[in-house]
């Protein structure tokens, strides 16, 4: 059910999320198409902010000390759901052109491509988007959801 913590911390954690999708874009000029990156981000973490986050600072009772911290576990589980599907289905792609000759190593191959993507996003402005943006808008929804309880 529709509640105004559950539709702020969606917002929110999408709107962080597309923020830091083109920092990311900005910091691999060297990729030409990012394809579906950008609503990927966006949709993961808006579903991560409504159901992690909203549902937790659905009636205001979180103060504020817990909400950041579910507001930045909000953005750590967008961040790590992102992370595996990009890497996951660029692991594919290299499965397709069929370098990787057995089924498993098509999951460990999965390992230096997350490594390469953090490397990318140990970026100053990238990590302070989501720490920042995570605990505020943590403090967001607990406020939403002291003013507007649900239920």
């Amino acid at each position: 059910m529709p509640t105004a913590a559950r539709i702020i911390s969606a917002l929110c954690i999408a709107f962080i999320a597309w923020v830091v999708s083109g920092l990311i874009k900005q910091l691999m000029p060297d990729e030409p198409d990012f394809g579906v990156f950008v609503p990927l981000c966006v949709v993961v973490g808006a579903l991560c902010g409504w159901k992690i986050l909203g549902l937790r600072a659905d009636r205001g009772r979180l103060g504020y000390a817990n909400a950041i911290g579910v507001g930045l576990s909000a953005m750590a589980m967008t961040v790590f759901w992102v992370l595996l599907i990009v890497s996951a289905w660029e692991s594919f792609e290299i499965a397709m052109h069929r370098t990787f000759h057995d089924p498993m190593r098509v999951i460990y191959g999965l390992y230096p491509i997350v490594t390469e993507h953090l490397q990318t996003m140990s970026d100053t402005d990238v990590i302070v988007w989501l720490v920042f943006g995570g605990a505020i808008t943590g403090i967001i929804a607990h406020m939403a959801g002291s003013k507007w309880p649900g239920r």
